[in-house]
């Protein structure tokens, strides 16, 4: 079982880490396509089955970043992944008798998610997530709505109008699938109940304190507590019983701040929204040109107590969930870091950058996060750190 998850887990990096090191550009890939560029926005494995097969149009992306996750199916690891368009598409990109190469041999079936009565304009989508059992897909999108799409049923089952503007995040709360995460560039995050629409598009309730567009959520898993990571700079954590019904005010505004193209003001770095409902702010890393992740470190192996996070300055912030402080911060790359994973059950965690590399971290003996062997020189010639560049 343990060389079956190392395995996936592996696995799952490398396909990731592929595809998102291929060529950059330092804009977000919204407005900006670079030749021959296929971006990898969002990576998780999941070990779910389903009893199910797709059909769908074969569909290629080029010049386009993705959004994709991955689950495994019947000793298969699918791949589950969106571009610059309304199609979500499914292709096994390894089983235990077959490798894949780079995709060439698979075929992708594609899942149209502009398939339903409110869509009368085309729009791409920005996030895409399995639920827990695997049955179902949420996806958000720059139509400023949520989809679900029933995998069993093979057929888009929701259209929520969500939010005012892009959204650029979003999760299942736990593993009932009841409720859903939602975030986005209004600044606002959203929680939605599916059994609770009376009316369409309902919200159970709405969280403020974000001063900027929210880039990521990451659900602890056990449908209350959450967190966001912000173009404001900030990670702020949430508990789902403090929402409102409605937004409460209206944040400060930057005048011609742009993400993408400025730093941030060092005037307005701690800025607090005058209506802020999160429950704890964490401060210290970058959120700057992309939609940079952060997460809960795992349960299995800390407990949760952790929080960490890529970051524009080309590091990995790792914060104490209680106390807000930053415990470590690791040095190994030259660009920015979009993405990072721990490992669910060993002492180790990767990260991939802009750079074109994947860093991989070593714990030492007791499993501390402060035991965390920073690498920051030289780390083509550590033994304990390597380096594979794509």
């Amino acid at each position: 079982m343990v060389h079956g998850l190392w395995t996936g887990w592996i696995l799952e990096h490398m396909f990731l880490s592929f595809l998102l090191m291929a060529h950059f550009s330092l804009l977000d890939f919204r407005g900006a396509t670079s030749e021959y560029m296929m971006l990898i926005m969002d990576g998780k494995y999941e070990r779910t089955f389903l009893r199910k097969t797709y059909a769908g149009q074969l569909r290629t992306h080029l010049l386009l970043p993705i959004s994709a996750i991955f689950f495994v199916f019947a000793y298969s690891i699918l791949q589950v992944y969106a571009s610059l368009s309304p199609i979500v598409n499914i292709v096994n990109v390894g089983t235990s008798t077959t490798e894949s190469y780079a995709n060439v041999t698979d075929i992708h079936d594609g899942l149209d998610f502009s398939l339903h009565d409110d869509v009368v304009y085309s729009f791409n989508i920005f996030s895409v997530k399995f639920s827990s059992d695997g049955r179902e897909l949420v996806a958000g999108s720059s139509d400023c709505s949520i989809y679900v799409y029933d995998l069993e049923a093979n057929k888009l089952t929701s259209r929520i109008p969500a939010h005012s503007s892009d959204v650029n995040t979003v999760t299942f709360a736990d593993d009932t699938g009841h409720l859903i995460y939602s975030g986005s560039d209004d600044n606002l995050c959203k929680v939605w109940d599916r059994r609770c629409f009376t009316t369409k598009g309902q919200v159970a309730g709405v969280l403020t304190g974000h001063l900027e567009g929210v880039t990521f959520i990451d659900s602890r898993g056990d449908g209350r507590y959450f967190i966001s990571n912000g173009k404001d700079q900030t990670i702020k954590m949430w508990d789902i019983r403090k929402m409102s019904s409605t937004v409460n005010c209206f944040r400060p505004r930057i005048s011609n701040w742009d993400y993408r193209y400025t730093q941030y003001p060092p005037d307005k770095k701690y800025m607090k929204h005058p209506s802020d409902q999160s429950l704890a702010t964490y401060r210290g890393h970058s959120v700057l040109r992309t939609l940079i992740r952060c997460y809960f470190s795992p349960a299995y192996s800390t407990g949760q107590k952790y929080i960490y996070t890529g970051s524009h300055d080309a590091c990995v912030y790792i914060y104490d969930v209680v106390s807000g402080d930053q415990v470590e911060r690791l040095d190994g790359h030259q660009l920015a870091v979009r993405d990072c994973s721990w490992h669910p059950y060993y002492p180790m965690l990767v990260s991939s950058s802009w750079d074109g590399r994947i860093a991989r971290w070593e714990f030492s003996g007791n499993g501390e996060v402060s035991d965390l062997i920073d690498r920051s020189r030289g780390p083509i010639r550590s033994q304990m750190f390597r380096v594979m560049y794509l």
